[in-house]
């Protein structure tokens, strides 16, 4: 009778020790992604801009942990740029290039899909249908 009763809870110790392993390696592609990102240049409307002021510049710093910052700035210049807002959450690779950003508090947002350029240095994202904003990893 003993043992039936240590097999039991043996069984019923591994069952509920196990779990979803939301901690698990990287996987296609997410690796790339860790690091923190700055917005090079943009593209709206057929027209190149290449020099970024402040209220233009956006941040991405994505953690190996699955969690992100997004930092948006203010200010008129080039330089000397003031945080403007920003938004912790978590990230989620979910295939395609295709990443869910869900902030801490809140709903999910729109997916963020991207491509890699010059050997995983640079990542593309279409905002709209008239622009096209291109990041540089740090």
């Amino acid at each position: 009778m003993k043992k039936i009763i240590l097999l039991s809870a043996s069984i019923l110790v591994l069952i509920f020790s196990c779990s979803k392993d939301d901690d698990g390696p990287m996987g296609g592609g997410s690796a790339d992604l860790i690091g923190t990102w700055n917005l090079d240049y943009y593209v709206q409307d057929g027209k190149l801009t290449e020099e970024i002021i402040c209220d233009e510049l956006v941040e991405y710093i994505f953690s190996a942990n699955r969690t992100y910052k997004v930092t948006t700035f203010s200010g008129s210049s080039t330089t000397n740029c003031a945080t403007a807002v920003q938004i912790n959450g978590t990230w989620e690779n979910i295939g395609n290039n295709d990443y869910k950003l869900t902030p801490n508090g809140g709903t999910a947002g729109p997916d963020l899909n991207i491509t890699f350029q010059d050997n995983f240095r640079k990542f593309s994202s279409e905002i709209s249908a008239s622009r096209t904003e291109v990041f540089s990893k740090k």
